[in-house]
């Protein structure tokens, strides 16, 4: 219980030191790029996820990039350096999933753990000529690993060239640590895949323990579950910074404040709010927009399993009739819908295979050709074009003519770039392409 309590208090303090470079929209803008994230990253690459507006300095970065690795959302893997002066460079792996209850049916995870079982397969060769073992297939030791762990910490710490030896066993080492973090059981070491690379020794006070790191092992469960808890914490402390703000603030005359606000949302000011257009129908509008993107996951009732029956029954009808969505009988159906999915920042591929071929035995490669693509883009494109017709009905009740609305629409899409583009998830951008195209306005 002491060591929980310690463990919250130390990721209360490191949120509040990020939160002075970085807020909780952004945050769950990194988080959800590497959701599903199918590859192996190198840190040039994540720097690129992390920083993705430019805001942050190479410092503000690694800081994210450390805390990161402190809750388990990344495991950083290690490989030879083939230039430069170091002896080792280091890469990341995301063990951020969107299914954890069954991630053998997301093609990332296998991907993953395919990449790690290749590079396992390699490197226990590599390990066993540098050990000098006759046989270069036998299971590296975990007793051996954490040997050469210890020799490296010491070599580094004293600025000795690191031997071949040690620099194998902590290549081994990462490889270990990132693998049994993606095996589902809870008793790793009798997985037989594990078997093949490792052989962990039976004392029950190490068995439990990574190699690296003097930590226990949590998998991809408890490390979603606690990230969870982390961005809500997140979304908690903006809450309490602005109420602490606000209590700070002079209490000033009533005419002296309502003369502050309006100078405060600099950022907002759009000379498009003072034609007779905004005047007549801003406000109206911005509170549509507001009523879509400031929606969380507690907003709905409705589980993932519903939503992804749902998506699957829409797709289904618009296999048999692609016009469906022209009338309105499905707009209950597509607002459910998209405001589940538009909290989602997942790619195309992972959206079919995930809400529309859930468990396909195949290969999902194999199956999703360019022409099955190009018909899952055509029905979010449809189901994000009915989904605007049906929230913004307030508004086009009062506007009619071709050209009004075409106006309309683009003032629509400039005023949600305006508010919330920095934090538009991969559907949000399929929807302002969907008002475009209901108002005749060529994508850029």
């Amino acid at each position: 219980m002491e060591e929980f309590i310690q463990e919250n208090d130390r990721i209360s303090q490191r949120l509040n030191e990020l939160y002075k470079f970085i807020d909780s929209p952004s945050f769950n803008k990194i988080i959800n790029k590497l959701t599903d994230y199918a590859e192996i990253l190198t840190i040039g690459k994540l720097s690129g996820i992390v920083n993705y507006n430019y805001r942050l300095n190479s410092e503000q970065t690694s800081e994210i990039v450390d805390f990161l690795l402190e809750i388990n959302a990344l495991s950083k893997i290690h490989n030879l350096a083939f230039k430069g002066t170091k002896d080792l460079e280091d890469e990341f792996i995301s063990n951020i999933f969107s299914d954890v209850t069954a991630p053998n049916n997301i093609s990332s995870f296998i991907s993953i753990r395919n990449l790690i079982e290749n590079r396992l397969t390699h490197q226990i060769q590599q390990y066993n000529i540098n050990m000098g073992k006759s046989n270069t297939t036998l299971a590296m030791p975990l007793n051996e690993l954490r040997g050469h762990a210890k020799t490296y910490r010491d070599m580094s710490q004293s600025k000795l060239s690191i031997s071949t030896k040690a620099q194998h066993g902590i290549i081994a080492a990462s490889l270990h640590d990132a693998y049994v973090t993606l095996i589902s059981k809870s008793d790793w070491w009798n997985d037989r895949t594990y078997m093949k690379f490792f052989f962990n020794e039976d004392d029950p006070l190490k068995k439990r323990t990574l190699i690296l790191s003097p930590r226990e092992r949590i998998g991809i469960t408890d490390i979603n579950a606690n990230l969870q808890h982390i961005i809500q914490q997140f979304a908690d402390l903006k809450l309490s910074k602005t109420i602490e703000e606000e209590n700070r603030e002079p209490k000033d005359s009533e005419f002296e404040r309502v003369s502050s606000t309006q100078h405060e949302p600099k950022g907002y000011i759009d000379k498009m709010l003072m034609t007779p257009f905004g005047k007549q129908y801003g406000h109206k509008i911005d509170a549509l927009i507001s009523k879509i993107f400031s929606n969380n996951k507690a907003d709905f009732h409705e589980s993932a399993d519903e939503i992804a029956g749902a998506v699957r029954d829409l797709y289904e009808k618009f296999e048999m009739n692609p016009l469906m969505f022209e009338s309105s009988a499905q707009s209950g159906s597509v607002v459910n819908i998209l405001n589940h999915l538009l909290l989602e920042d997942i790619s195309l591929r992972v959206f079919a295979e995930k809400y529309i071929y859930p468990g396909r035995k195949e290969s999902f490669a194999k199956f999703y050709t360019e022409n099955q693509k190009k018909q899952v883009e055509d029905f979010i494109f449809q189901i994000c074009g009915a989904y605007f017709e049906e929230q913004f009905k307030p508004l086009f009740a009062f506007i009619k003519s071709g050209e009004l609305k075409k106006f309309a629409c683009a003032y629509i899409i400039k005023r949600i770039y305006l508010k919330y583009g920095e934090n538009l998830s991969r559907f949000g951008y399929y929807l302002v392409r969907a008002i475009a195209r209901a108002g005749g306005i060529r994508e850029q």
